[in-house]
């Protein structure tokens, strides 16, 4: 009689066990919490025109052209609904229009490259409705350039080694001419207390799953970033300029983005 009380207790956990299993599997399975991918677009403009390379526009009172525009992107943070932030592990990214490049006095070549798209990858599912990035490289790794994160490298002709006591990198580069002279514009920023985080708050949030690709589509006024920079009177900024290299840091950082609409596959 024991052995049958025993053994019919023991059928019934195992039906129980097995049932509640079978429903946990089918309630944990929600492709709003599986991880998906995420594009991150920087359009590059000049103020409502699209900005390409060799092009002539008009920038306060300036006929103005450029060879080169180029930033770091760093340290991603994704904000979810609840007001949570998601961290993109060594999310270092080289955001660049440019032709080819005499890289370390001529050593070797780098390629003309037009990239203003980031794919984050594995992102946790959810509603974002803000992101933060950095505009630079934080002092850890600008600090020591033998540390290694993403697409971190010092070949490609965005470290500097007259700004402070060892090589540091170029946190944004704009080069150019003005048309009516052919003077050369080099307009750089980079220092520790130059690197600054956007913030940006989404119009409409971005669900992110495994069941289609996502963007988030950002304008980058390149005017707004020279904007209060005499271009005439300042052709080069860098660290022998500090006041026009920190106004052109913060114009980036807080004035150059906004938000563009953007159409979501389904």
């Amino acid at each position: 009689m024991k052995a049958i009380l025993k053994a019919t207790i023991l059928c019934s956990a195992l039906t129980l066990f097995m049932a509640c299993s079978d429903d946990d599997t089918i309630e944990s399975i929600d492709a709003s919490v599986t991880p998906g991918s995420l594009d991150l677009t920087l359009d590059t403009m000049v103020g409502n025109e699209d900005f390409q390379l060799d092009t002539e526009y008009s920038i306060a009172g300036e006929r103005v052209s450029f060879t080169q525009f180029r930033y770091w992107v760093s340290n991603i943070v994704l904000i979810n609904k609840a007001g949570d932030h998601v961290e993109i592990p060594n999310s270092y990214f080289l955001i660049e229009e440019t032709g080819a490049l005499s890289i370390q006095d001529g050593a070797y070549e780098y390629p003309p490259n037009k990239r203003e798209t980031i794919n984050l990858s594995a992102v946790p599912g959810g509603e974002y409705i803000g992101i933060e990035f950095g505009i630079g490289i934080d002092q850890r790794y600008n600090d020591n350039l033998s540390l290694q994160a993403g697409e971190l490298s010092q070949l490609n002709g965005m470290t500097n080694i007259s700004w402070m006591w060892h090589t540091s990198y170029i946190f944004t580069s704009i080069k150019g001419s003005l048309l009516d002279d052919d003077t050369t514009l080099v307009l750089e920023t980079g220092l520790n207390d130059n690197y600054h985080t956007v913030n940006v708050a989404l119009e409409n949030a971005v669900e992110v799953s495994n069941t289609a690709a996502q963007e988030i589509l950002l304008h980058v006024d390149l005017a707004s970033i020279i904007e209060g920079i005499d271009v005439r009177t300042t052709p080069v900024v860098g660290a022998s300029t500090p006041e026009a290299m920190e106004l052109m840091a913060n114009n980036f950082a807080y004035k150059s983005f906004t938000v563009a609409p953007v159409a979501n596959e389904d």
